[in-house]
């Protein structure tokens, strides 16, 4: 997220009240790295006092006019970056918001630390994602005497307040962004402490935002009283905010921290722990030849598949057993990736999938493939490519496959499968050639052998077993 400030007084002396510079910044931004644009128009300095109303909206709506053309026609720093890029409003009075709130908008950065329901009720009304801080009181008044007793402990129950208010206002859940409010209210070993315990604020299952340029803290700890000498302590924290799992990081400089996090990114050790769950019948079919849905199972079955979805941070499945199950793979209040993998890309608008809240939608495509316009982050290349682009996020760390068979030859072949949960319902038998089994067609064998040990069985009514397996020692390429 590149910052551009439409003002006279930012703190870090990158300010201007020409919207031509303004602009001229952002598509500077954008060619370096920015996959998001953040304007605002009054600095957040409490030793300054607040502009008006009518010229905070005037310097907004100066930029607003040129915003179109420039996202439309300005090309990022490569093909992973957000394009067209968004845009991000920076603002929290709901005078404010509510003239400037429009379709060209994506995020509203609002720092109010949500003192009152008004701006999500605005962003619920114009389908627009807002982005909760946590601070106390409101902005542009010092809070330098703040004291926390446990403030991780009260930041966590902050945010479940005012998640809670924002949906009650009419936002879902893919629609809130959380941003832990470095400098706000916090001081030195405040800030630092936030930093350390980040996973806190992660765990909570949202994007986070993680505003680390040029912060007061960095100056704290490197003795800097200027904050254009704190670049290289923000290139740091954002090595550190990658490490934890943050998702947005808001920056002055985005050369240097593009730089920064395509060097990082692959260099994270992440050790993905990819679980297959499935239900087979006594002649180990995954369903009938007609491929459709088997429900062949019990309730047990699905309190079972409910619990380890919970320990799964992305949920993958094939395609076509996404559309026969009509699966939106929800997990309980949990909020795991969903992955849907196919090479045409042809999805259905209409699915339950789409139109459901709980965690990120993410679809994996053939590189050439045509896909609608649809509520999903897209994944061009094959598995291989999503599954090495996962091991190098830091917030998965467990992968839950649930089929179908094609899709588990595939990791199996790739040798990443580290444990299978199996549901054997030795009561039923589909029986025929074409029914698919646990690794596709009948006959169709493996190129290699993949060990496994059995770790654990349970049986349950009508003869329903439970088993649970786990990639042994032996050699699997034997």
């Amino acid at each position: 997220m590149g910052i551009v400030n439409i003002n006279d007084d930012s703190f870090s002396g990158d300010g201007t009240l020409d919207p031509t510079e303004a602009i001229d910044l952002a598509r500077s931004h954008i060619r370096e790295g920015a996959d998001i644009i953040d304007i605002g128009a009054e600095s957040a300095q409490t030793n300054r006092e607040a502009i008006s109303i009518e010229e905070e909206v005037r310097r907004l709506k100066s930029f607003l006019d040129l915003w179109p053309k420039l996202r439309d026609e300005t090309k990022g720093a490569d093909d992973e970056q957000v394009s067209p890029a968004l845009l991000s409003i920076n603002t929290w009075r709901p005078e404010v918001v509510e003239q400037i709130l429009g379709p060209d908008i994506d995020l509203l950065n609002d720092m109010s630390a949500l003192f009152d329901d008004r701006n999500a009720h605005l962003c619920a009304t114009h389908g627009i994602p807002l982005l909760i801080m946590h601070s106390v009181g409101q902005p542009k008044v010092s809070h330098t005497h703040q004291k926390w007793d446990d403030l991780m402990g009260s930041m966590v129950a902050f945010f479940e307040e005012k998640i809670a208010a924002a949906i009650h206002a009419g936002l879902t859940r893919d629609q809130i962004v959380l941003d832990p409010g470095l400098d706000f209210a916090k001081q030195k070993e405040d800030n630092l402490l936030v930093l350390r315990e980040l996973e806190k604020v992660i765990a909570l299952g949202y994007p986070v935002l993680l505003p680390i340029s040029r912060k007061t803290v960095i100056g704290d700890v490197l003795n800097l009283p200027d904050p254009r000498d704190r670049d290289p302590g923000t290139l740091a924290l954002l090595t550190h905010g990658i490490t934890k799992g943050a998702h947005i990081f808001r920056v002055h400089n985005v050369r240097e921290s593009w730089e920064t996090l395509r060097v990082v990114t692959p260099l994270i050790t992440n050790t993905l722990h990819v679980v297959v769950n499935l239900a087979i019948t006594a002649d180990g079919k995954i369903s009938t030849t007609e491929k459709s849905p088997s429900h062949f199972t019990s309730k047990k079955d699905l309190q079972r598949l409910m619990e380890i979805r919970t320990q799964a941070d992305a949920i993958l499945v094939g395609r076509g057993t996404h559309e026969a199950d009509q699966m939106t793979m929800t997990a309980n209040g949990h909020r795991p990736w969903r992955c849907v993998i196919s090479r045409s890309g042809d999805f259905d608008p209409e699915h339950p999938l789409f139109h459901t809240e709980g965690g990120p939608r993410h679809l994996i495509v053939g590189p050439e493939a045509e896909v609608n316009e649809l509520p999903a982050t897209i994944h061009r290349g094959n598995l291989a490519d999503f599954i090495n682009e996962i091991q190098c996020h830091p917030s998965v760390n467990t992968l839950l496959c649930e089929g179908g068979g094609s899709l588990l030859r595939e990791l199996f072949e790739l040798d990443m499968v580290d444990e299978i949960n199996l549901t054997w319902a030795p009561h039923t038998l589909f029986g025929g050639r074409d029914a698919p089994t646990l690794t596709g067609l009948p006959g169709d064998f493996l190129p290699a052998s993949r060990h496994y040990q059995l770790s654990k069985m349970e049986k349950y009514e009508d003869d329903e077993v439970f088993l649970t397996y786990h990639r042994s020692s032996l050699d699997s390429s034997s």
